[in-house]
This record gives structure tokens, C-alpha cells and sequence, in this order.
């Protein structure tokens, strides 16, 4: 804070100006009086009638999607802003223009900053192009404005605490890509589809599509419309559904947590997610994954339709690559009100003999169970327990592929302008 000095300073030039008739000591004087005017209450008026606000184009969307951004900043009073800078934490998982990177691991985030000036009643937007790269609850802000006096002496700052939330849906994959079978070392497992029928229960005909079994070809049928046909059966489960991931993906909890594993599982449950959607089941989740701003494990109740889609896709947006409990015990706890006859999905990075020995009690209840691997090699040595009837699909092997591609497509920039337009 200057000193009232300076204005008995000021004061005596101006005087000594004036009576040795010598213009450069009233300036001078004039100056310094400005300059204390100025940094006495600068800090006072300086944020006086100034708005900074975002604004998302929307505030859902899955990974790969590109969405305008927009930042406007209102000058309204008289008081030009001479220098702004504008210092917001931008989430680690989202890009745009602008940005540059702040702390390590866990604790990184971006900074976005922009540096401006305003005159009078001016309002400024920019208008940004963000590209979501990871699936979560991203959180834009809160937002440090810095100012100062035009001789640079004095500056003054204010915290925008307002924020802005994208929430950002896991990358979703045609279920069929993914279910490689797992061939046992002591004989081929039973039932290679994810949805059984039960040959006694037939319900009609079809035209024959390539995915269809050689034996359901109704070969009279076909001799009569001239055109392969297939019969069609009820299937031999419940069209009812449990989505089970496990958030934990190494054997020892010392191991900690293999984020790239953790998100491959996530992207197999949000596309049987979308598989079952599709295929009219009633379907729900449960994991043992913590969710963000939360110390509970995962629950979505049993529903269906798009709106049930939803409101999983966006549970498994918001999972955190940690467990606050062993799947098996999560499941004992989920399946008492599962309906008789339903099929219960299994995503895993590792089989443990505690996951084996609850996917034998849950079949042993009257259920269907289905695993989905989603560990990079085979199955370990406890998978070889699982009874017959309980397919592995090898869902690892079928990603690691596609995850190359998609770190190409990364590498290569597609050609999406980052940088700010300005209105």
C-alpha cells in the first residue's frame, strides 16, 4: 500500500511548480498523485461490476466427442481494466488450447490462462473447441482473476469459486469384438453366446443371419420361401441381468491399482451395458469400485431401457480405479433379490479363487453366469475350477488391439482446431 506520503510529496511538487512557474514539477507532481490515487484504490474498484462465467455446449458426452467451451468476462463500469489474468484449473482428462500442465500422477491438473484487457462496458468471449480424452466427472475450475494499476505498483486478485462439471461416459465397444472364447486345458467350455435358447421353446422364424447355429436352419422351411430360415427360441434364462465389475486388479492389495486395466474393464461393462440395452434385458450394476466424491461401493438398481443406460454409463464414468471391498463379498450382498433364472456378468482384470468360488455359489442359486477377462494374458491357474457351463471370453486379448489404435488416432491429432476464437 502506497504511503500518504507520497501525497505530501505530490503536494509540494505541485506547489514548487507553481510558483517557480516550472510545468515539469506540476507534472511530475501530477503524476505521482495519480499514481497514488490509483494504487490506493485500485484494489477497492478494480472487481467492482466484473462477471467471469463459463458455459458448456453440453455437459455429457463420451470419450473422443468434441464440445464448444465458451469463457466470457464483463467489464461493467467505467474503470478500464488495464491487465487481467485469468488462472483456471482445468481437469488433467480434457483438452483445449491454452492449457499447461501443473503437478505429477495423481495430483496433476491443467491451468488454463488467459491474459486480457478490458475497456469500459466491455464484454469478451472466447470461444474454445475441448476435446474429452478420459472417461470421469470432470471439474472446470475454480477460477484465480489477478489485476493491477496501470503503472504495475499495486495488483489485486478475487477467487471465482463457481465451477463447471462435464461428465464424460466410458468409450463404448461392440460387445461381439470382444467375446473370444477362453479354451480350457482340460476341454472346451459350454455355451459360447452371451444369450442362450432353449431348442424346446419355439417361437417362430427368421431369415438366416451368419451368427446363426448350422443345426437351427429349418430346412423345410427353406425349400418352401426358396431362402435359408432359422428357427427362433425363447431363451433359456430370464432376460434379466447383473453387471458385476471388479475394481480390484492385481492379486496382492499391496499391488495397488493398474489404471490401464481398471479402465479396460470399465469399457467391457459399459458395452455389455449398452449389449443388454439393446437386447431389451432388465439389467443393473454393482461393483466394488468406489465412485468419485463417494467411500461406497457402486449400486445401480436393476432397470431397463435407455434411461437404465444412462444412469449406468454414468456410474462407470464416475468409478475410481480403487475397491473398498472383495467383489465376492459385494455379491453375496447384490444377488439375494436377483431374480431366478438371471444371467450375471462378471467383468474382471484377474480371477481370484474367492471370484471362482462366488461364480460356482451363484450358479449353484439358479443363476447364469458369464465371465468377461479382462486381464492382458489367459486366465491364472483358479480359472481352471470354474464349472463348464461358465464361459470366459477373453475380453483383454480382443482390446489390447484396439487400445494401440486408439492411442495412434491420439498421436496422429485429428485435425480439431484447439485454439480460442474471440467475440
Amino acid at each position: 500500500m502506497l504511503s500518504d506520503l507520497w501525497v505530501i510529496a505530490a503536494a509540494l511538487l505541485i506547489l514548487a511548480g507553481l510558483l517557480a512557474s516550472q510545468l515539469l514539477l506540476i507534472v511530475v507532481g501530477v503524476l505521482v498523485l495519480l499514481i497514488w490515487i490509483t494504487g490506493k484504490h485500485w484494489p477497492r474498484y478494480a472487481f467492482r461490476r466484473l462477471t467471469y462465467s463459463r458455459k458448456l455446449e453440453r455437459h455429457r458426452a463420451f470419450i473422443g466427442d468434441v464440445i464448444d467451451y465458451y469463457i466470457t468476462v464483463d467489464n461493467g463500469k467505467l474503470l478500464p481494466m488495464i491487465w487481467l489474468d485469468i488462472s483456471d484449473a482445468f481437469p488433467i482428462g480434457l483438452q483445449t488450447g491454452g492449457t499447461h500442465q501443473r503437478g505429477v500422477g495423481a495430483e496433476a491438473e491443467l491451468d488454463h490462462r488467459i491474459t486480457t484487457s478490458l475497456l469500459p462496458y466491455q464484454r469478451v468471449t472466447w470461444r474454445y473447441r475441448v476435446r474429452c480424452r478420459a472417461r470421469g466427472n470432470h471439474r472446470i475450475g475454480p477460477a484465480r482473476l489477478r489485476s493491477g494499476d496501470m503503472f504495475g505498483i499495486t495488483a489485486t486478485e478475487q477467487q471465482v469459486t463457481a465451477v463447471e462439471y462435464l461428465l464424460v461416459y466410458p468409450r463404448i465397444v461392440d460387445l461381439r469384438e470382444m467375446m473370444i472364447l477362453w479354451e480350457r486345458p482340460l476341454g472346451a467350455s459350454r455355451g459360447r453366446r452371451l444369450i442362450q435358447d432353449d431348442p424346446s421353446r419355439f417361437v417362430g422364424l427368421r431369415d438366416y443371419r451368419p451368427s446363426d447355429p448350422l443345426k437351427h436352419i429349418d430346412w423345410k422351411a427353406t425349400a418352401r420361401h426358396g431362402k435359408l430360415e432359422t428357427r427362433i427360441f425363447e431363451p433359456a434364462a430370464t432376460r434379466h441381468m447383473l453387471i458385476a465389475l471388479n475394481a480390484r486388479t492385481g492379486d496382492a492389495a499391496w499391488q495397488g491399482s493398474n489404471r490401464r486395466l481398471f479402465e479396460r474393464a470399465v469399457t467391457v461393462a459399459a458395452s455389455v451395458a449398452e449389449f443388454a440395452e439393446r437386447e431389451g434385458f432388465t439389467f443393473g450394476l454393482v461393483s466394488n469400485a468406489v465412485a468419485s466424491y463417494s467411500s461406497k461401493w457402486m449400486s445401480v438398481p436393476s432397470g431397463g431401457g435407455s434411461l437404465q443406460l444412462e444412469a449406468v454409463l454414468e456410474s462407470l464414468a464416475m468409478a475410481g480405479p480403487f475397491w473398498v471391498a472383495e467383489l465376492s463379498a459385494v455379491l453375496r450382498t447384490e444377488t439375494d433379490t436377483l431374480a431366478t433364472g438371471a444371467t450375471v456378468v462378471l467383468v474382471t482384470a484377474i480371477l481370484t479363487r474367492a471370484v471362482v468360488q462366488e461364480a460356482d455359489e451363484i450358479k449353484q442359486r439358479g443363476h447364469r453366469v458369464v465371465i468377461f477377462y479382462a486381464g492382458d494374458a489367459t486366465p491364472g491357474p483358479a480359472a481352471a475350477e470354474l464349472p463348464p457351463e461358465v464361459p470366459v471370453f477373453l475380453a483383454g486379448a480382443s482390446l489390447a488391439g484396439l487400445e494401440e489404435t486408439w492411442r495412434d488416432d491420439w498421436l496422429r491429432d485429428p485435425d480439431v482446431e484447439l485454439e480460442p476464437e474471440q467475440a
